[in-house]
């Protein structure tokens, strides 16, 4: 390509402008017909910019904190969580009968539920991403078998999980806990 500019200079006996400075592209750029922006274009940009600019220093800042943790302070506590997670499912699922519409919803109730819970009662588990699968089903005489893979660190990352069932439904939880190494964001005052 650069033999080809070399010619194409050689041909023509021009010689090849260079920019040295933005304001020298901004300038070229706009002379230029085919690429030329009107000057109201210009100007409504500018506001554009400044009025993202307003709106950024209206939010709370947020900074990373430095992070050179690569391994968690405390376990997580996967037997407790099974606990935590089998009174969920026991307490509200005892009497219900299962029904379509109603299970639907409930999955991503008691899928929210058990990811606050557990947020809430176990301490020093901020940098594990939590991800609740819960799975409702109706008791008819039929098997099932619930399989789940991941890719994760066996060292650190782990589940927990739980099951219920009664006459009439059956309930599956699990529980990823997946250990982030990486910073995390806090609001600065």
């Amino acid at each position: 390509m650069l033999q080809g500019r070399r010619s194409m200079v050689q041909m023509t006996g021009e010689q090849p402008r260079r920019r040295t400075s933005l304001v020298g592209i901004a300038e070229n750029e706009v002379s230029n017909p085919a690429r030329r922006m009107s000057r109201s274009m210009m100007s409504d940009t500018g506001s554009s910019i400044n009025s993202f600019k307003r709106s950024i220093a209206m939010k709370p800042r947020l900074e990373m904190e430095n992070s050179y943790r690569t391994v968690p302070i405390v376990k997580f506590p996967s037997s407790a969580v099974s606990k935590k997670i089998q009174l969920i499912l026991d307490s509200r699922l005892t009497n219900l009968k299962y029904e379509h519409d109603t299970c639907k919803a409930l999955c991503n109730q008691l899928s929210d539920v058990i990811k606050d819970e557990v947020r809430r009662d176990i301490r020093d588990i901020e940098r594990y991403k939590l991800i609740c699968w819960v799975s409702i089903g109706q008791v008819s005489g039929q098997d099932i078998r619930v399989v789940s893979r991941c890719l994760w660190s066996h060292q650190h990352d782990t589940c927990s999980s739980a099951s219920f069932q009664n006459n009439h439904l059956f309930a599956v939880a699990t529980l990823y806990a997946l250990y982030y190494d990486g910073c995390y964001y806090h609001k600065v005052d």
